[in-house]
């Protein structure tokens, strides 16, 4: 059977036709409509109409706070138009095939847990590097979702009590793609305008200084955030996601980052199990296809 698997993200709504075997038949990607609830219903109702009698099923992969079992939505991350949203039930009113939502971060986590490099995992944790700092953990084979949904929504942790109490102390700030761009204008001197993160990397593997130095500090935050789940729960191995992943020299100063932090304990302990996610920017996707097998069919 063939599924239609949908990533919503602040700029831009992917989406793709996949089976059970994760292979992709057709994929592509549309503006994300969030200036009311009506307009972001209607974009996914629009999909679904694009390949009604095609697909048996819809997967939902979305920021927010959200209630998968109940398909309520408390909040839409930074779609800020959705609050409160009975999401799925509005949807069935106007798809005829089953529909499914999960949050982003813990979509990407389920890929790499169900198929990716957490695969017999039992403890895990997984940070997504994206507009913010998603994630998801995962003890004794389980998602931890929390009393209110928010367990992994490492975003909103707190980095500097001493400082202003604003956004721009918290993870979610100091912590993502935007971050790192904003770091790199700064050492260099330079507007952020048109800098993008292949930019930055093209310069940082070139061996520009400026970069380099940028990298490294940026690294050091992902890496305490990295020892602070170790701390946590104790995960026999730690994934970090988002398409920034997917550059070998970040991997390599994280490692790095961490032996430094480390050394700062009196007594030594085994260092975190670094990985990258498997499916980098398809793991929303595929997360998504991994809740609604789960709740309507077999993997």
């Amino acid at each position: 059977m063939k599924y239609l698997t949908i990533d919503i993200g602040g700029t831009f709504t992917k989406y793709a036709v996949m089976d059970e075997t994760l292979k992709i038949y057709e994929k592509s990607r549309v503006p994300t409509a969030k200036e009311s609830v009506d307009a972001y219903l209607d974009m996914l109702v629009e999909l679904y109409e694009k390949y009604r009698g095609q697909v048996a099923g819809v997967a939902i992969s979305a920021p927010g706070m959200i209630d998968s079992e109940k398909g309520f939505m408390r909040t839409g991350g930074s779609i800020y138009c959705i609050e409160n949203l009975e999401v799925i039930k509005l949807l069935e009113e106007r798809i005829d095939v089953p529909v499914t939502i999960e949050n982003d971060a813990k979509c990407a986590a389920l890929a790499e847990m169900t198929w990716g490099s957490l695969k017999g995992c039992k403890t895990a944790a997984v940070l997504i590097i994206g507009t913010g700092l998603g994630g998801a953990l995962f003890v004794d084979g389980k998602l931890v979702r929390g009393q209110h949904f928010m367990a992994g929504e490492f975003s909103y942790l707190v980095s500097d009590a001493a400082g202003a109490l604003n956004s721009d102390n918290m993870i979610g700030y100091l912590v993502c793609a935007p971050a790192l761009i904003r770091l790199v204008a700064e050492k260099k001197e330079i507007s952020v305008e048109g800098l993008t993160g292949e930019e930055v990397f093209r310069m940082a593997n070139e061996g520009d200084e400026a970069v380099l130095e940028a990298l490294r500090l940026f690294a050091r935050r992902v890496a305490m955030q990295a020892m602070n789940c170790q701390y946590m729960i104790d995960p026999e191995k730690i994934a970090i996601g988002g398409g920034i992943s997917a550059q070998p020299l970040l991997l390599q100063m994280v490692r790095e980052e961490l032996v430094k932090i480390d050394a700062i304990f009196p007594q030594r302990n085994p260092l975190p199990n670094i990985t990258v996610c498997k499916y980098f920017n398809d793991s929303n996707l595929i997360g998504a296809l991994s809740v609604y097998l789960e709740r309507y069919g077999e993997k």
